[in-house]
C-alpha cells in the first residue's frame, strides 16, 4: 500500500476530507435552522397560540422528557447563546478539516518534509488545543499534543531534507 504520492492513501484522505467538509457544511447550516425553529418553539406558549391560530402544528414533545423540558426552562438569552457556540464549534471544525486536506494534498503530491507542512501541523494543532477547550474534549487535547510532537519531528525532518537537498 502507497501511503504518498498518486493513488494512495494520502490521495484518498484527501478527497474524503473535501467531500467530508462539505458535509458538515450542509449539516451544520440544516442544524442552525432546525435550532432556531426549536428555539422559536421553546420560547414560549405565545407562539405556540400563534402556530395554533395559523393551523400549524408540532408535533408534541413527551411530557417526561427532561432534556427537553429543561431546554424550555432556559431564559431566551441563553438559548440564543447556544447559536453562536454551536457556530465556533462548526468553524473551528471546518478550518481543521480544511488544514488537514491541504497535508494529506501534498502528501499526495510527495510533498513531504516541507516547511509547509510543518505550519499546516502546528496550524492545525493549534485549532485542535481551541477545539478542545470549546467542547471540553480531553481526547482533542490528547490528539493535539501528539499533533505538536509531529510538528516537532517534521520540523526536524524538514532540516534534514533541506541539508540532504543542498549537499546533492
Amino acid at each position: 500500500m502507497k501511503y504518498f504520492g498518486k493513488k494512495s492513501l494520502s490521495s484518498f484522505l484527501s478527497s474524503f476530507l473535501r467531500v467530508l467538509w462539505h458535509i458538515v457544511l450542509v449539516f451544520s447550516i440544516i442544524a442552525a435552522v432546525f435550532g432556531t425553529v426549536m428555539i422559536i418553539i421553546s420560547s414560549g406558549d405565545h407562539v405556540m397560540t400563534e402556530l395554533a391560530k395559523c393551523n400549524i402544528t408540532v408535533p408534541e414533545m413527551e411530557a417526561n422528557d427532561k432534556d427537553w423540558e429543561t431546554f424550555r426552562n432556559l431564559p431566551l438569552g441563553v438559548k440564543f447563546f447556544i447559536m453562536p457556540y454551536m457556530a465556533a464549534v462548526v468553524a473551528l471544525l471546518l478550518k481543521i478539516i480544511t488544514r488537514a486536506q491541504q497535508l494529506f494534498s501534498n502528501f499526495k503530491n510527495d510533498v513531504v518534509f516541507n516547511k509547509t507542512n510543518v505550519h499546516l501541523i502546528s496550524k492545525m494543532s493549534r485549532l485542535m488545543i481551541a477545539f478542545s477547550i470549546v467542547t471540553f474534549s480531553f481526547y482533542s487535547l490528547l490528539v493535539s499534543i501528539i499533533l505538536l510532537m509531529l510538528c516537532e519531528i517534521f520540523k526536524s525532518g524538514t532540516a534534514l531534507q533541506e541539508e540532504h537537498d543542498l549537499t546533492v
